[in-house]
């Protein structure tokens, strides 16, 4: 079965070495996206496994137990759908972007486009920021 003197350990750093980028590439990205949305003093959370969930639900502006919401088989998809179309629309980009997230190899430009891209300077304004006054006509 196993040959003597093969240990099999290149592949396995090489797998190691993956697996490194591509977290280290979405943490930097949601680390982007967070400042983007103003939630830059809490932007570190992104490094941090199970707090950078906790940076997602608090850049889509939403409380803390959607956690427990992730947590529900089948309903944690609806609720990070939910979760990436808010951040997607806090950073100013189309909610199309939210739901490409979470497509497998779609999400690697997905992300890279909300983070590096465009979009607005800074979070939308909530409901209760916008002025809906009727203009005045000067004239």
């Amino acid at each position: 079965m196993y040959e003597p003197g093969y240990d099999g350990g290149g592949m396995g750093a090489v797998a190691w070495l993956a697996i490194l980028a591509i977290y280290c590439y979405f943490a930097y990205t949601q680390y982007k996206i967070a400042q983007k949305v103003g939630c830059a003093d809490q932007a570190w959370w992104s490094w941090i496994p199970i707090m950078n969930t906790f940076l997602l639900i608090k850049m889509a502006g939403k409380e803390w137990w959607w956690f427990l919401l992730g947590l529900v088989p089948l309903v944690n998809i609806v609720i990070f759908a939910i979760l990436w179309i808010e951040t997607a629309k806090a950073a100013g980009h189309s909610p199309i972007w939210g739901v490409l997230v979470l497509i497998p190899f779609l999400n690697f430009v997905a992300i890279g486009v909300m983070a590096f891209s465009g979009g607005t300077s800074g979070p939308l304004p909530t409901s209760d920021q916008i002025d809906t006054r009727e203009p005045t006509h000067v004239g």
